[in-house]
């Protein structure tokens, strides 16, 4: 259509030059010649008609192509704003499924973790040589404190260091252990028999199990 408007205005142009010709040669006062000048602007008035007919026709299918455009716009706005209820319900049950999957993994992790640290103890507890063991003389002597130390190493633990007890009163061998060392610290004093006794520690210590020793 636009290339068809070009061809027209093109020539419609030319005529018009050409109209500009025959009015010049009118001045001659030829008969003919001012006859052909007139058929010419005749048919240039025609052509101009059609022109404009055709531009007209333009506009209408110009006008036409916006208002379409605008409907679809229309359309659109209103699908995205008209969505139903259904839609947004299922988004947040989404949502909340995914929550409760990253709670039920946090869990698990935990667990799991937990269970871990249970077997890294209970790992501690049946190996000897892992275990930090202090002995002290409860006698106020501390060649108690060697003798015990030796005995020990003889059973396969490992002594870290000896030294003597902040009271010389104690009737009987003593154990004291760490939290989740109680398995072993009982295990340690049916081994040493007698009379020995096993408490839980009440002072913070590097040790996990401090042995007290009598003759």
């Amino acid at each position: 259509m636009y290339m068809r408007t070009l061809c027209i205005f093109t020539l419609v142009f030319c005529l018009a030059i050409s109209g500009c010709a025959a009015l010049d040669f009118s001045g001659r006062n030829t008969t003919e010649e001012l006859q052909r000048s007139k058929a010419s602007i005749a048919q240039l008035n025609e052509q101009m008609a059609s022109v404009n007919k055709d531009l007209t026709l333009l506009k209408s299918q110009v006008q036409k192509m916006k208002e379409a455009e605008a409907a679809t716009k229309d359309s659109s706005v209103a699908g995205e704003t008209g969505a139903p209820k259904e839609k947004e319900a299922a988004v947040s049950e989404a949502g909340k499924k995914e929550q409760v999957k990253e709670v039920d993994i946090a869990k698990r992790d935990e667990m799991k973790k937990s269970a871990d640290e249970k077997q890294s103890v209970e790992g501690k507890e049946t190996s000897p040589k892992s275990l930090k063991i202090k002995v002290l003389s409860g006698n106020g002597k501390l060649p108690t404190a060697r003798q015990m130390s030796k005995k020990l190493i003889e059973m396969g633990y490992r002594v870290g260091d000896i030294g003597t007890a902040n009271r010389a009163d104690y009737a009987v061998n003593t154990i004291y252990f760490a939290s989740d060392y109680k398995t072993e610290a009982q295990r340690l004093a049916a081994r040493l028999g007698g009379k020995t006794i096993a408490k839980p520690l009440t002072w913070s210590s590097v040790y996990h199990i401090i042995v007290v020793a009598v003759p």
